[in-house]
């Protein structure tokens, strides 16, 4: 369902071809005229509520704290539920486990008030307890678990950066930022700041304000499980599972996992499904087989080729949407000129992403001319139009020139460093030749393998390094802190032997970016307002997701964090394909 496919040009060419095989050996009707074939094969309408799926595999884990991505995320979601969810397509948070809830001290605290029907599938009542004993065990699992940060402004749940104390000058703030970190050198799940006020009130004590904290904990990783031993950190497996969610699992095996409607589940009535099959695939190519001759019913997570998104795409069951991974340029704020914001906003603004997503990506991705897609805003207003990094030459030559550089006179070469992947280095390619052809300025693309790049960023050996990030939530303070901290703790353990402390920055107001250069402190940015101020980052582009859904399923709605919920899908058992004007339909 997502993600352009990490493959060089003559490896997609080669698969194109084998696609074009298989579709020219296919049956009539596929790939046809959508005149006379609206939907992508055939349309056999289920008599029952059995949902059929290829989620890009088989889900690998069972347990809320280790379900990384998909299909283990979607499995999760499906059998285990939180204190609230996502409205599948506002991505609101909705009432779940958590009838209600309420905030104070700005934000900092947060009161949930559990359900009384909420059940076990054992039948056992679902407590706050159960919620706290979940949380403790991922802080205690760690790095371990994919998910674990989404924890971090909880009181107790980490260690509190360089970067996020309170800054002082000089010597002093060195021997603070060493000594505390020699005190605090890992959580402490006991002090965990969530508490049990009774089997119904459940409490949570934040570090930072978080005004959309209820939409935080709809992730799978603040779902609860239930434990026989308090302090058991081993995976939870299929064998004897209890859940709390819409559905329980009913079988795993080598090629399938079967789930049934949950009998204790509070809001069963409201479940249209009676199972939920995933269904394995070996690849994309035979999963389109599946789809297309009836055997499933929904496709995602597979690695469309470039050549069959542009063949499906003309049918009324293909879809696509922007999902929320951004690809970034990041900067290495300790080497100059890099710490001068106005030579960040011109190399920001050189750049035409239109073009980049377009030419360079084929149209499989979209422009990010700020650092979250608009579903994923929050609370807060839209960015404004003149806050977007739209290409702007004259301004971007101007801000290098009152930077001290005019038409790139003295600029050093920039170092750019990005992972080895043809794409990433067609990209890299492209936005050298516009900072060329703008700015005057030329770079040194560095490609190195996986551990080498990361090695590199570790110890600050770039000047602008290529950069990814899945977000997991629509909370735009977690996703904004994500964004920005690993790269203030890659700068705390740079070899240059400075803290993220002692970086360069610029904080300005909305407009007036070039009005100031430096700061001598580097703080953690608490908002996308932020970000777009300081342009420690540049955003390039978000990636699109996809997916093959039969006509008689409603329910199914794509968000922009890829999170379909199966409480709410219904197969119309009396669908009938509209009969073309003047045609019989083919079959």
């Amino acid at each position: 369902m997502k993600r352009v496919p990490r493959i060089g040009r003559r490896a997609q060419t080669i698969v194109a071809g084998l696609l074009l095989v298989v579709l020219s050996i296919a049956p009539t009707g596929c790939f046809v005229d959508e005149i006379y074939q609206p939907y992508y094969g055939r349309v056999v309408v289920r008599s029952r509520q059995d949902f059929r799926w290829i989620d890009g595999g088989l889900p690998q884990t069972f347990d809320p704290a280790f379900a990384a991505a998909p299909p283990d995320t979607d499995l999760v979601r499906a059998i285990f539920e939180g204190l609230t969810d996502y409205d599948p397509r506002t991505l609101a948070p909705v009432p779940a486990v958590a009838t209600r809830w309420e905030t104070s001290d700005e934000g900092r605290t947060w009161t949930f008030h559990l359900r009384e029907d909420a059940r076990w599938s054992n039948g056992e009542a679902v407590t706050a307890k159960d919620f706290v004993d979940s949380w403790q065990r991922t802080v205690k699992i760690g790095d371990l678990a994919p998910h674990t940060n989404l924890l971090s402004n909880i009181q107790g749940a980490r260690t509190v950066s360089a970067a996020e104390r309170p800054s002082t000058n000089g010597k002093r703030a060195r021997q603070d930022q060493e000594s505390s970190a020699a005190v605090n050198s890992r959580p402490d799940s006991r002090r965990l700041g969530v508490e049990a006020v009774s089997d119904r009130q459940l409490r949570v004590h934040l570090q930072s304000p978080d005004l959309n904290f209820p939409a935080l904990v709809a992730h799978p990783v603040f779902r609860p499980v239930k434990l026989t031993d308090e302090d058991t950190l081993q995976r939870i497996g299929p064998l004897g599972l209890v859940s709390n969610g819409a559905f329980m699992l009913a079988k795993s095996e080598a090629d399938r996992v079967l789930l049934e409607r949950a009998a204790n589940y509070w809001d069963k009535n409201e479940v249209n499904l009676e199972s939920v099959e995933f269904v394995g695939a070996k690849n994309s190519e035979a999963a389109l087989t599946a789809y297309r001759a009836g055997e499933v019913d929904a496709v995602t997570n597979s690695a469309f080729e470039p050549l069959a998104l542009k063949l499906l795409a003309p049918y009324k069951d293909f879809r696509r949407d922007t999902y929320g991974a951004l690809t970034y340029y990041n900067f290495n704020l300790l080497h100059e000129p890099f710490d001068d914001v106005r030579v960040r906003e011109a190399l920001a603004i050189a750049i035409d992403r239109d073009r980049l997503s377009q030419d360079e990506l084929g149209g499989a991705t979209e422009p990010a001319k700020k650092f979250l897609p608009d579903a994923m805003s929050g609370s807060k207003v839209v960015v404004a139009k003149a806050e977007l990094l739209e290409k702007d030459i004259e301004r971007a030559r101007k801000l290098l020139a009152e930077a001290g550089f005019p038409d790139g006179d003295g600029f050093p070469t920039v170092k750019l460093l990005i992972n080895r992947n043809e794409q990433q280095r067609l990209v890299a390619q492209s936005i050298a030749s516009m900072w060329r052809s703008v700015l005057n300025i030329e770079t040194e693309i560095t490609i190195k393998p996986w551990d080498e790049y990361e090695a590199a960023i570790r110890v600050g050996d770039y000047d602008i390094v290529r950069r990814g990030m899945v977000m997991q939530t629509t909370d735009e303070l977690t996703n904004i802190r994500a964004l920005f901290q690993q790269d203030s703790q890659s700068a705390e353990s740079g070899a240059t032997g400075q803290t993220a402390g002692s970086a360069n920055s610029s904080t300005v107001a909305i407009g007036e970016r070039s009005a100031d250069k430096k700061t001598p402190t580097q703080h953690l940015i608490q908002s996308e307002t932020e970000a777009l101020n300081e342009l420690r980052a540049i955003p390039l582009y978000f990636a699109s997701s996809y997916a093959l859904v039969k006509p008689y399923v409603s329910g199914f709605d794509s968000n922009v964090l890829d999170m379909p919920s199966l409480k709410h899908v219904r197969i119309d058992t009396n669908w009938r394909e509209p009969m073309p004007s003047g045609l019989n339909p083919l079959r």
